[in-house]
């Protein structure tokens, strides 16, 4: 067998999996590595009547091929939402339904970028994200952070090399640190990108899930020179398990990023689920309904956090967020992450090292990442105990 080039051996290890898959033989395990919704987030009522109104309809729109950039009603439907709640422009832009967004993640560097070419994300990012830059022959540069997110004095050193193609962000509930980036340091991004022509990939699965503060303008509302492609997506407001993302941006650009979707997956996504959750928007309040959601990760979030401070040693710090899904914890060098890892295992709970998720894989911190939103919210409190007991 013939040597495979390094962009198709790139991806790392997932090593949020592998939490799942060690602590399957563990009795009781519970598990803060995966970003699942709760189960009581999810309407299944209204879910199970929409899959079967689709079903006993007209067979032939989910039995036959359907548009590839998506089904036409969830598209517009989709694009009014945006204009309404992110408060989107769709002057000049399109929208391309994805199977989850996800998708987006290899799609768009595979598009745009040369083999070789820079992307700046932040230096804890998504993992999905920094494989899908990797896959695509490009280097992701970790750009360091504090409590607003992307040091823009930073990024601009990175971006005067010449060689970066974009910038990727989570701005809201940063995955994995959950920091919301502020309006200032948006700004301060977006001219940084204006400044040397970079894109800017605009993840937002996270947004609508806010439970403290305010909301903050999207960099996409900011985009004057169609440089943002906004990413989002109904895994976290809906159903993971439906798989229905999008992307919306120039609509130039979206042209040919499906182009060269189509030579490699076609129509990925089913005309069934997206028709399921075109029906499902359709019937459920939205506003009331997100409302609800946020509550509930509110009072997860700060079960996990009145454990977590009820007994974690004075020299860790906790990021606390505003939303989304996670809580940072940052140990302090007398806890080496990886002992304290399998020390979590040992006392049969889940939790995600910083190396899952660091763009330079030779400074993998020494942090973790807790998910809130699956545990009910009695375990989640308790297992915030044993954690913190641990770091003691």
């Amino acid at each position: 067998m013939k040597k495979l080039p390094a962009k198709s051996v790139n991806s790392l290890p997932n090593l949020i999996r592998e939490v799942g898959t060690r602590g399957a033989s563990i009795p009781g395990f519970r598990s803060l590595a995966i970003g699942n919704p709760a189960a009581a987030a999810i309407p299944v009522e209204t879910i199970r009547e929409a899959a079967r109104e689709v079903i006993e309809g007209d067979p032939m729109l989910i039995m036959q091929y359907g548009p590839a950039n998506g089904y036409e009603k969830l598209r517009q439907l989709t694009v009014e939402r945006l204009r309404e709640v992110k408060h989107l422009s769709s002057e000049n832009q399109e929208i391309l339904m994805m199977c989850g967004s996800g998708q987006g993640l290899g799609l768009f560097p595979r598009t745009i970028c040369e083999e070789g070419d820079e992307v700046y994300t932040d230096e804890y990012a998504f993992t999905n994200a920094l494989n899908g830059i990797r896959n695509a022959g490009c280097k992701p540069v970790g750009i360091p952070m504090d409590e607003e997110g992307m040091i823009p004095e930073a990024l601009e050193k990175a971006a005067s090399s010449g060689k970066g193609k974009y910038i990727y962000v989570i701005p809201n509930f940063q995955n994995p640190t959950g920091i919301t980036m502020s309006l200032e340091r948006r700004k301060a991004v977006y001219e940084i990108a204006h400044k040397y022509d970079l894109y800017i990939y605009e993840d937002d699965p996270y947004g609508e899930l806010r439970f403290k503060g305010e909301d903050i303008p999207t960099i996409k509302s900011m985009d004057v020179d169609d440089r943002v492609i906004y990413a989002g997506s109904y895994s976290k407001i809906l159903s993971a398990g439906l798989r229905v993302g999008y992307l919306f941006g120039n609509a130039g650009l979206i042209k040919v990023m499906q182009t060269v979707k189509n030579g490699s997956d076609g129509q990925s996504l089913p005309m069934l689920t997206q028709l399921v959750v075109y029906n499902s928007l359709k019937k459920l309040d939205m506003q009331s309904y997100i409302q609800e959601i946020c509550k509930l990760y509110g009072k997860k979030c700060e079960a996990l956090l009145r454990g977590l401070k009820r007994t974690c040693a004075g020299d860790v710090r906790i990021l606390e967020p505003e939303g989304g899904m996670f809580v940072w914890m940052i140990l302090p060098e007398r806890i080496p992450v990886e002992e304290y890892f399998e020390k979590c295992l040992e006392n049969a709970v889940g939790v995600v090292q910083s190396k899952a998720f660091a763009a330079d894989q030779n400074h993998p911190g020494n942090c973790v990442r807790l998910n809130f939103t699956f545990l009910p919210e009695e375990e989640l409190e308790r297992t915030g105990e044993i954690i913190g007991r641990l770091t003691k």
